[in-house]
């Protein structure tokens, strides 16, 4: 993380004291070289392996030790430790993780090669060592204050945060460094895409200062509400590298509307009944139901359809005057028959007690579906359209709690909202499982992530005309270490759904651009073959998205021009704004941007004139109508000729015939790719595929 201090390090002082400890013959190279810089530069002391007692550091600045012998306990010691790798079986990371401070290959035993790794090596660990220092009194001033402070490693996507957060937040671990999904994966869904707006235009300099009052769990899952400040650091060309700032509890100054006075029984915004009063009331219905096997009741849980982009399009005034308006009319539209309360955010609970049948719930959930779609929201002059997704809880579940009732409505909301817009499902028993195999592979996909299962595969992309390779798709697969390879059908929702995608995109960014890159090296005719790489809503709406892809590209020194970054419909006109001004940023710079699975969306065309695109993607359900449904496959020719009109590329996905093939080259379509040409591969057979240069 780039450091905030402006603590100078200490200078090195000479001769440093060097203990070696190697198998020979290399104990003996790297002793003669240190030793022709010179006795006043390095003082050498040679011990081997067994004999080296590292334990004893008082008389030495620096270890040197074979790579395959490290051990994780040095890394919390205090020395630092060059590791040399005569077999290059150990990577620098690995290196970094068993506690080496920097790795060196046998190549570089010179004597001027290896006295400037020593050298450096000691030099960052005495800046670290006093940038540590700097830190730890800096944090002991600020919990005088009660803030916390934390650092953002912009291009690195690392935050580090201080000891005093993890008291003001009530959570363990909170120390080290960590993704900016640490922070935003906390924050209120319903503050989070103001936050993200505002840190946004921080780096991208439209603003000096960032200032947001926000919502964040602690640790018992209760909201606070904070104060987070910060400014950032910029290098020379003006870009941000890193941001630093403080979180304040503003609890005591406006208490957050979850956490209201426990006494309150009406929510602040809407004036409806709150959880508390829900939760009192379904004590008394279970109580009743347990009583009498004959008691019903039911709770419908519902939650606005696509909240965020309304909330992000009208401002947060408006779209409160929404919520205020929805709950007057559900209160109309039951009649005075049932308990309607808001839960929070933009989530409603209704209970019905003592009902005939169940049927009734059913009922009033399609009311309220038909009332939302004849009448519009009036705010302001504007008519704004709303839908809401239903969730139902009967009470034949023989439940003990009013949390298990609110639960099983939730997940019953969840699977509505999977089904589309203005949709409702009642849970039953298959939900449940539904939901444990749901968490169970949540739980999967973020050790997978940390144990590095993802594996990048590639589907190569053609030209109609000549059946020349023009490019490769990357498309990610999970080696799982039981079932084998998964393909994304299985885990890509739920990646999304969870925010999971950013860690899993981003590696498959920087691990396709590094094969790309290694392929332009070592073969001629891979030098004008692209990478098409997906990009999720949730990477778009990152803040450091642009810098991270910019950091790949200057790691890989792959040119912007091989890459081509796919998105789709829905993720452009869920914030339309920040999409064309973060897709205006990729294109300056060279990066190439198609609309995936064209076609299969509702606001593509409309919106198409906002976007500075350079291709479209033609949807394999499409091109699987193409010679056998004419009147379906009519959109296909539609497609091609826009994107003629338009002086874009266009690639038909899911060629599986000769016969498609020849059809979409006589409609003049670029490219295609589908199982015609090639399934996805591993980068060994891609290689093969490079090696052959035509296809199909």
């Amino acid at each position: 993380m780039a450091p905030t201090s402006d603590t100078a390090a200490p200078a090195v002082s000479y001769p440093i004291r060097v203990l070696v400890s190697l198998e020979a013959p290399w104990s003996a190279q790297v002793a003669t070289a240190l030793a022709d810089a010179g006795p006043a530069r390095f003082s050498v002391h040679v011990a081997s392996p067994d004999e080296a007692d590292h334990g004893h550091v008082e008389a030495v600045d620096l270890f040197i030790l074979d790579a395959a012998s490290l051990d994780a306990r040095l890394a919390h010691g205090d020395m630092p430790v060059l590791a040399l790798t005569t077999d290059g079986s150990v990577d620098l990371a690995r290196a970094r993780a068993l506690g080496a401070n920097d790795l060196i290959t046998t190549a570089e035993l010179g004597t001027a090669a290896l006295s400037r790794a020593v050298r450096q090596t000691v030099e960052q660990s005495r800046t670290l060592a006093a940038l540590t220092e700097a830190r730890a009194n800096h944090d002991l001033l600020l919990d005088a204050t009660y803030d916390g402070t934390w650092e953002w490693d912009v291009r690195g996507d690392q935050v580090h945060y201080s000891p005093r957060c993890a008291t003001l937040f009530g959570i363990r671990n909170v120390e080290g460094e960590h993704g900016g999904e640490s922070w935003f994966g906390r924050v209120h869904p319903d503050d989070l895409p103001g936050l993200r707006d505002n840190l946004t235009a921080l780096i991208e300099g439209r603003v000096t200062v960032h200032q947001y009052e926000h919502r964040i769990a602690r640790g018992d899952g209760s909201y606070m509400r904070v104060l987070s400040r910060g400014l950032a650091r910029r290098d020379a060309r003006g870009e941000a590298i890193s941001l630093a700032g403080s979180f304040t509890d503003i609890n005591r100054r406006k208490p957050a509307e979850d956490q209201s006075v426990p006494s309150t029984r009406n929510d602040e915004l809407t004036g409806l009944p709150s959880r508390r009063v829900l939760h009192s009331e379904l004590e008394q219905a279970i109580k009743r139901t347990h009583a009498d096997a004959e008691h019903k009741f039911s709770v419908l849980f519902l939650n606005l359809d696509r909240f965020k982009v309304l909330n992000d399009s009208i401002g947060l005034d408006s779209a409160d005057q929404v919520l205020t308006q929805l709950a007057r009319r559900l209160q109309a539209t039951v009649s005075g028959k049932a308990l309607v309360c808001r839960y929070g955010g933009d989530e409603f609970a209704i209970l019905l007690d003592a009902l005939e049948q169940f049927d009734e719930a059913d009922t009033l959930a399609e009311a309220i579906h038909e009332d939302l779609r004849r009448q519009p929201f009036e705010i302001d002059g504007q008519t704004i359209f709303t839908t809401a997704s239903i969730g139902i809880a009967n009470s034949d579940r023989n439940y003990e709690r009013p949390a298990e009732v609110i639960r099983d409505a939730g997940v019953a909301t969840s699977r509505a909202k999977r089904h589309g817009k203005s949709q409702s499902s009642t849970f039953d028993k298959t939900m449940r499982q539904e939901a444990l195999n749901t968490l169970r592979t949540q739980m999967q996909l973020r050790e997978a992530i940390v144990r590095q299962q993802f594996e990048v595969y590639y589907q190569p992309i053609v030209s109609l005309a000549s059946s020349k390779l023009t490019g490769f798709e990357a498309l990610v697969r999970w080696n799982h270490p039981k079932r084998g390879i998964i393909g994304p059908i299985e885990f890509i929702a739920l990646a999304e759904e969870t925010g999971l995608i950013v860690p899993i995109g981003q590696f498959v960014l920087k691990q396709a651009c590094t094969q790309m890159a290694a392929w332009h090296a070592k073969y001629d005719e891979a030098k004008d073959v692209s990478i098409s790489v997906n990009l999720s809503g949730h990477q778009l709406n990152s803040p450091t998205l642009v810098a991270e892809i910019e950091a790949v590209l200057a790691e890989t020194a792959l040119p912007p021009s091989a890459v081509k970054l796919e998105l789709t419909e829905s993720t452009l006109i869920d914030d339309p704004t920040s999409a064309q001004r973060i897709l205006k940023r990729l294109r300056d710079r060279g990066i190439q941007l198609y609309i995936d699975d064209f076609g299969t969306g509702y606001s593509s065309l409309s919106y198409l004139h906002r976007f500075a695109i350079d291709g479209l993607k033609i949807d394999k359900s499409f091109v699987d109508m193409v010679g056998r449904d004419d009147r379906k496959a009519a959109i296909v020719p539609s497609i091609v000729g826009l994107a003629h009109n338009l002086g874009v590329g266009v690639v038909a996905e899911g060629v599986e015939t000769r016969d498609q093939a020849q059809t979409l080259a006589l409609l003049d379509c670029a490219e295609a790719q589908g199982y015609l040409y090639s399934r996805p591969v591993p980068q060994d057979q891609a290689a093969k595929l490079i090696e052959r240069k035509i296809l199909g």
